[in-house]
């Protein structure tokens, strides 16, 4: 009944808002709809954590031709990233404003895209998660090209080329790996997790998906659409972006590579994608320090964060795997506080020229200390949720290889550079003309916060909220 609730609610949500008979109303209505979502997540999880045991939802043979079956099932890893998506949707869904043009179907498209994320996040059936996998590009497209700005609608379109290209790739395996399922043939999840593959099977295997999901996240050097797409989407759409969708990739990850391709990770040419993947996470902090734009800084920040987490996962360890699960929720939860962190600077001041900002803690210091708390969490200071989880993932590279290891770690130094030197420009550089009528944070606005603030530290200082579940992903 819970996955059931979840994925109708949005849906049905979704289609009375493309209506457009909410008007005016359809904020309110969407936010309303987002909180029941968190409340019915947060009871599943209560369900999942006291019952010990799976919620299956439907398990329904809807075409016998096909063999598709609508089967939806939570575990622990799925209940973390339902979690996070309902989590985050209401906040996201809070902190936007009146829009110009069709309003209703905004928030239309975000509710439909968090039906199809927790679709992709809860099916137990390969080709249902192929339809969810496919069904949550469409509403970020529009929700770029429509309410974007500058050449959006152009670089939306390059976007869904190069996703769409990944998802046919993986599709093309989905395909293989089933014609090697026992006779009858079956797209279920455990059947297709529990097949042996040999190693020359496993190789053309690991590279369809690895290119689906190095898209979706992005890894180096599939990364040319983010930062683009990032600076001309509207915030809202950058943080569905950065907070929940590029988790998908990193899933799919953990939901197929690891089980299908043991052995591809363990091979003497994995070095090749580690090495590329570390070469990304130096790179993107890199390019980081020197971006101009505070929108550019946090896509490229989100680059090599990203890297890190899909580094951890590849390191085949315990330690790794569990600190990649914990910085997907950490990252997913500090990036959305970035982007509003940023969504207030912009909105105020008309600029994210980094440049033309400075003296903002004189004027706003409650801004100010938000906007540090969730800096420091982006550069993983112990007592916060990324410390944690970064913490871990190096552990497991460590047992992994040592000098990607020492290589990754970089990438600390790095981050703390990039942030602080922006912080230090924004916040207590000289006062700069567009910023003499900013306004501190109203009741409204740090309240909106709050959640992101009370999660930084719960999971910083309390991890087992989220590692007792990880004893049943690995």
């Amino acid at each position: 009944m819970i996955i059931a609730l979840l994925i109708l609610l949005p849906l049905i949500a979704s289609i009375l808002l493309f209506t457009e008979k909410l008007g005016k109303h359809s904020k309110n209505f969407a936010l309303a709809v987002g909180v029941i979502m968190l409340g019915i997540s947060l009871a599943g999880g209560y369900a999942f954590t006291f019952a010990a045991q799976k919620i299956l939802v439907i398990d329904l043979d809807l075409m016998k031709y096909l063999d598709l079956n609508i089967a939806m099932k939570i575990d622990a890893l799925s209940l973390i990233m339902v979690v996070l998506t309902t989590f985050l949707v209401p906040i996201i869904i809070a902190s936007s404003e009146k829009w110009e043009k069709r309003t209703p179907s905004f928030y239309a498209f975000i509710m439909l895209m968090e039906m199809a994320l927790i679709g992709v996040f809860t099916a137990s059936d390969v080709i249902l998660f192929y339809i969810f996998w496919e069904l949550a590009l469409i509403p970020i497209f529009f929700i770029t090209a429509f309410w974007g700005s500058g050449d959006a609608k152009k670089i939306s379109i390059k976007f869904l080329i190069y996703t769409v290209v990944g998802s046919f790739a993986m599709l093309v395996a989905m395909l293989y790996v089933y014609t090697l399922t026992p006779d009858p043939h079956s797209f279920d999840f455990e059947t297709f997790l529990s097949l042996n593959l040999p190693y020359t099977v496993q190789v053309p295997v690991f590279l369809a998906f690895f290119l689906a999901f190095a898209i979706k996240i992005p890894l180096f050097p599939f990364h040319s659409w983010q930062a683009e797409t990032y600076n001309a989407s509207p915030v809202q759409g950058s943080m569905l972006l950065a907070g929940v969708m590029l988790k998908m990739g990193l899933y799919g990850i953990i939901r197929f590579i690891l089980p299908l391709c043991p052995l591809v990770i363990i091979s003497d040419w994995s070095i090749i994608y580690l090495s590329l993947i570390t070469f990304g996470v130096i790179y993107g902090a890199v390019i980081a320090i020197n971006q101009p734009q505070l929108k550019k800084l946090i896509a490229f920040a989100s680059l090599s964060h990203v890297g890190i987490i899909a580094l951890g996962i590849f390191s085949d360890t315990a330690y790794g795997l569990h600190g990649s699960i914990i910085q997907l929720f950490s990252h997913g939860v500090n990036v959305v506080g970035f982007f509003l962190c940023y969504n207030i600077i912009k909105k105020r001041t008309k600029t994210d020229v980094i440049a033309d900002l400075g003296g903002i803690a004189s004027v706003a210091p409650r801004f100010a200390t938000v906007f540090l708390i969730i800096l420091l969490a982006n550069i993983s200071m112990p007592l916060t949720n990324s410390f944690v989880g970064e913490f871990l993932i190096l552990l497991g590279v460590f047992q992994m290889n040592v000098t990607i290891a020492i290589i990754a770690s970089l990438t600390i130094i790095l981050g703390a550079v990039y942030m602080l030197k922006m912080y230090q420009q924004i916040m207590y550089g000289p006062k700069t003309e567009c910023v003499n009528e900013f306004s501190d944070l109203s009741a409204k606005e740090l309240l909106l916060f709050m959640p992101i603030l009370v999660m930084i530290f719960l999971i910083g200082i309390y991890p087992s909220v989220i590692l007792h579940l990880l004893d049943q992903v690995i």
